[in-house]
């Protein structure tokens, strides 16, 4: 038997989607919206991210290529600075590239499997 004070009460889901079909559809428009910018949000974050690593890879990349041809055509104790100067540059550029992490967006989790198609 329900009391007069149960009566009263909203239900949960007239609270949640409003007490009528356009309150209810401009709800869920809006809570739409907010999931797939956040989604957006997410990936534009792991893109820039990648797109840092990759920058700090290629200056990786670009120090040890200039330091192997350096050893490979040149022997002369000249070079000696030259070299020391390049390993430096390549122990600073490894530092930068370990510095930039690509964050890990797991889309199962998240209720949203159809990302990786």
């Amino acid at each position: 038997m329900a009391f007069n004070r149960d009566l009263k009460l909203k239900s949960p889901m007239v609270e949640k989607s409003g007490s009528s079909l356009e309150e209810a559809f401009t709800n869920g428009m809006s809570e739409c919206r907010e999931h797939f910018r956040a989604m957006l949000f997410m990936c534009k974050q792991q893109l820039e991210a990648t797109i840092a690593k990759h920058a700090e890879e290629v200056e990786v990349y670009r120090v040890q290529g200039k330091l192997e041809l350096l050893e490979e055509l040149f022997s002369v104790e000249v070079v000696r600075s030259e070299k020391e100067k390049l390993e430096s540059k390549l122990v600073l550029a490894r530092a930068n590239m370990d510095i930039v992490k690509v964050p890990y967006i797991d889309w199962f989790k998240l209720g949203e499997p159809q990302m990786f198609d």
